[in-house]
Formats: C-alpha cells, sequence, structure tokens
C-alpha cells in the first residue's frame, strides 16, 4: 500500500474517534440526564486516550518522514502533512496518562462551572479551576515554547499565533477603539430602548425568529439543529451532521437572535467544508480565528447592518406583533447596534466587545505565568473590568463566571475573537468588490452571492493553507486590523454622528 493511501486510513480512524468525542461532548452540554456525568467523564477521558494512542502510533512518524522525503505532492497532500506533523509532533509530547487524565477534568470542571454560575457561588468551581489551570500550565511545559508559557498554549488556537504578536494588536485596537467609545458615550445620543425593555419577548418567538433568520441566511437543517445550552456554541462531527445551541431570555430579543447567527455563521463554514476531503486534516476548518470570521460576519457585519434590519423587520413582527407596533427598520437598526459597556461579553456591542476580550487575555497571561492564581480570578477580573470598561459586575455569574471556556482548560482561546473580527471586515471587503450590488442583496434577503463567495474563497478551501495564507489568497492582502477599525469608526460616525 502506498504510505499516503495508508496514513488517510489512519487519519480516517484518528478523526472518526474525533467526531464521537465530540457527540458526547455536545450531548452533555444538551441532553444528558446530570447522573450521568461520572459516566460521562469516563467515556470522555476514553475517547481522548484513544484518539492520542492512534495519533502517537510510531507508523504515523514513519509515515510522514517516508513522505517528507517525496517531492511529487500537491497542496492537499502537503497540507495534511503538515498538519498531520503538527499534530503528531505535539501530541507525542503529551502523556497518554496526562491526556486522559485531563479529558476526565474536562468532564467533571464543566459540570461544576454550570452549578457555580447557576448558584453564584465561585467556590464551587474554585478547587476544578485550581486543577485545570495546573493542568494547563503542565500541558504548555510538555509542548514547549520559546517566549512565554503562554504561547504554547496560543499556538493550539491559532498556529503560529504568540503574545508577541497578539499584545502589539490590542494596543492598537486600544488606541483607535477605545477613544471611539469613549467619544460615542460622552456624545450622549441614544437609540430608544423602551420597546425592547418595556416588552416580554416569549422563547417560542425567539425560537420561530432565531430558526426563521438561520434558515433564509443558508443553515441546511436537514444537516443540523438548532437546540439551547447555558453557553451557546456549535459543533458536529462532519458536514452532514452540524450542531448549535443559543440560549433565551424573555427579557431581551437580541440575546438569543445575535447569539444565533454566530452560532449559524460557524455552522455555515461547516456545513461548506470539502466534502472530498471528509476525514482528512486538510478538509477541516482552518482554526479558530478563520473560524470567529464566519460567526461574527453573519452576526455583525450583515446582522447590525441596516440593510438586514430593513429585511428582519416583517420577520420580527410575525413573531412578536404587538411587541414591534410602531417600531421602524430605523429604531431597530439603531437599538441593535446601541454601545454601552456591559458585563456580557457575548451580548457586547461591535465597539466594546473586543475590550471584553483584552480583559480575559490579560488575565490568561498572568495566570498561565503564576503571576496571579485562581483566588486572585474573581477581583482581578472586576479591577480590569472597571479599569477598561468603567463597571463592575454585581455578582460571579454575571462577572468571572459568565464564560465556559476556562472550565474545559481552553487557555489561549479568546484571541482569536478578535482575529475573527479583523478577519471578518477584511473578508468582507474583498467579497463586496466582486459583489457590487451587496447591500442590495442583504436589503432583499438575498444572502446566496454572499454565502457562495465565502463557500468559494473560505469554506471549500479547508485547512490546506495556513490561516494568514488563506486571508491573503481570499483578500489579496495579509491579515491587517485597518479594514475593521475603518468600518467601526464609519459606523459609529454616522450612528451617532461624530466628529472626526
Amino acid at each position: 500500500m502506498d504510505a499516503y493511501d495508508e496514513l488517510l486510513i489512519r487519519l480516517k480512524d484518528i478523526d472518526l474517534v474525533s467526531q464521537i468525542g465530540g457527540l458526547l461532548g455536545w450531548d452533555q452540554e444538551v441532553l444528558m440526564p446530570p447522573k450521568a456525568a461520572a459516566l460521562r467523564a469516563e467515556q470522555l477521558s476514553w475517547i481522548s486516550k484513544t484518539g492520542h494512542e492512534k495519533l502517537t502510533n510510531p507508523r504515523i512518524g514513519e509515515l510522514l518522514e517516508q513522505l517528507e522525503q517525496r517531492d511529487d505532492l500537491n497542496q492537499v497532500q502537503m497540507g495534511n502533512l503538515r498538519l498531520t506533523r503538527d499534530s503528531y509532533r505535539k501530541a507525542t509530547k503529551l502523556p497518554t496518562a496526562f491526556v486522559a487524565e485531563m479529558a476526565m477534568h474536562k468532564s467533571k470542571s464543566q459540570i461544576s462551572w454550570a452549578e457555580a454560575r447557576s448558584k453564584n457561588d465561585f467556590s464551587i468551581f474554585r478547587d476544578d479551576l485550581v486543577k485545570m489551570v495546573e493542568m494547563s500550565r503542565k500541558k504548555a511545559d510538555y509542548l514547549g515554547y520559546e517566549g512565554v508559557r503562554y504561547d504554547a498554549l496560543l499556538d493550539l488556537y491559532e498556529s503560529g499565533l504568540t503574545v508577541s504578536k497578539v499584545d502589539p494588536l490590542f494596543a492598537g485596537l486600544r488606541e483607535n477603539v477605545a477613544p471611539l467609545v469613549k467619544k460615542v458615550i460622552e456624545n450622549g445620543k441614544k437609540p430608544d430602548m423602551s420597546w425592547v425593555h418595556e416588552n416580554t419577548w416569549s422563547k417560542e418567538g425567539q425560537e420561530g425568529l432565531s430558526q426563521s433568520i438561520s434558515e433564509a441566511i443558508g443553515f441546511d437543517f436537514q444537516a443540523g439543529r438548532r437546540d439551547a445550552s447555558t453557553h451557546p456554541f456549535c459543533g458536529g462531527p462532519n458536514p452532514d451532521d452540524v450542531r448549535w445551541t443559543t440560549r433565551y431570555d424573555e427579557t431581551d430579543p437580541f440575546g438569543s437572535l445575535y447569539g444565533s447567527m454566530h452560532e449559524t455563521g460557524h455552522g455555515l463554514y461547516e456545513q461548506g467544508r470539502p466534502r472530498n476531503l471528509d476525514f482528512q486534516p486538510a478538509g477541516s476548518a482552518n482554526g479558530l480565528g478563520v473560524h470567529e470570521s464566519q460567526s461574527r460576519l453573519w452576526e455583525n457585519q450583515i446582522g447590525r447592518s441596516k440593510e438586514f434590519c430593513e429585511w428582519s423587520l416583517p420577520l420580527w413582527k410575525k413573531y412578536f406583533p404587538k411587541q414591534m407596533e410602531g417600531v421602524s427598520a430605523e429604531n431597530l437598526w439603531r437599538s441593535v447596534n446601541f454601545v454601552e459597556p456591559s458585563l456580557i461579553r457575548v451580548e457586547a456591542d461591535e465597539a466594546t466587545y473586543n475590550l471584553h476580550i483584552m480583559i480575559r487575555y490579560e488575565i490568561e497571561k498572568k495566570l498561565i505565568a503564576g503571576e496571579i492564581e485562581v483566588d486572585d480570578l474573581p477581583d482581578a477580573w472586576d479591577n480590569m473590568y472597571q479599569e477598561f470598561l468603567g463597571i463592575s459586575a454585581p455578582n460571579r455569574t454575571l462577572g468571572v463566571l459568565q464564560d465556559i471556556h476556562w472550565s474545559f482548560g481552553a487557555f489561549g482561546y479568546f484571541p482569536t475573537y478578535t482575529l475573527g473580527n479583523l478577519y471578518s471586515a477584511q473578508l468582507l471587503n474583498a467579497a463586496k468588490k466582486e459583489l457590487p450590488n451587496h447591500d442590495q442583496l442583504i436589503k432583499n434577503g438575498n444572502f446566496t452571492p454572499l454565502l457562495e463567495w465565502m463557500r468559494k474563497n473560505v469554506h471549500s478551501r479547508g485547512s490546506i493553507i495556513e490561516p494568514s495564507a488563506l486571508i491573503e489568497e481570499a483578500t489579496g492582502s495579509p491579515p491587517s486590523p485597518d479594514d475593521f477599525v475603518k468600518y467601526l469608526q464609519d459606523k459609529m460616525q454616522y450612528l451617532y454622528e461624530l466628529t472626526s
């Protein structure tokens, strides 16, 4: 058997193990009965151990060495080799027992986080988080790093990402975006939000609105589903089975809708992956920064545009006829773009969102470096919110317990959200050059041309090339914050009548 064909067979087994683990994880968040928690931890631990053993099999290393000597491989084959080598290098540095232990602890930690969040009691989660931080530090040490320990974790979510690259990025956003937010707040102009706050928004209506808009954008519900969970997410094993969740609050219809549009964006990416590369690394989504570009694109740059609000207003009135009496598309547009420092990241406006990410990034850096410990986290969180946003959480649920990420050890994940914001603006600008009637298409509810552009230039390209190369290939320029900053400045100046 050809070495490349043998490698693909082995990679398919590894991917199938991962897919099964993903389904178990989805079930844990959405449907699993509480008493099954201990058993699920055992199951997920076994899945992680089995996948790790298959990936670290010495035969994988032998095949890679053989294939890396060849000069007749095409772009897809070279992509598979690059990705497999990276995964193999990282996996062989992690002891199988450590991988199994961490998987078991993830399951336990997520459950204690959910309980702590619901009861507003950080102490319930405290011990599990201490262990997760210790394991994450150990994981970084196993993987190795040249700069700081946190670099090893950043690289897991966006290849090549380091503190030295992220620090200037956030510094640049602080210099451009923080003054913009200050201008908006000092400006004093606020949209009329009374129609939102003085009404009750039924869960049933929110479900109908979210479903209708997700379908209209292009999500295929014959190959996916929508559910509710404590923290919205998108998962599923392959393009024929993509699952996303949202959550509902009857005092606020925007959280569920824009959470749904965010996860729909992730789902569209998953459903658009190249089917001829099923079970191959090159057929997977290209890093979390690119993935977030798709979710933020549909959630914000499309979903919060004036044209989208004009198109979606009849749907709002269909599901909430009494609440929407007298509400115009202009009212809706201004309300969904209301800029104000707030506590909840997933519900933050576009202008302040990256400040939420920056706070988490700065805390994670110090936590992984050992400059602060878990017991310092609640106060560190509140202090940074006061410093950067001028607000403090009244309780832990709205503060340090709001995100699920730390419960499963996803340190290094948060910066990819900001990368996604930057990539999304750059991609949309490139798409508009080929779709000169883009705004009218959105106003008419015709999302197909934009989705097809993303399918061609992003989704179908999988992970064949590295994330930064994909952005440059799709847009003609290397990744840059310039398009995002200009987009935000133009939008805020128009909405809030700011002088430049």
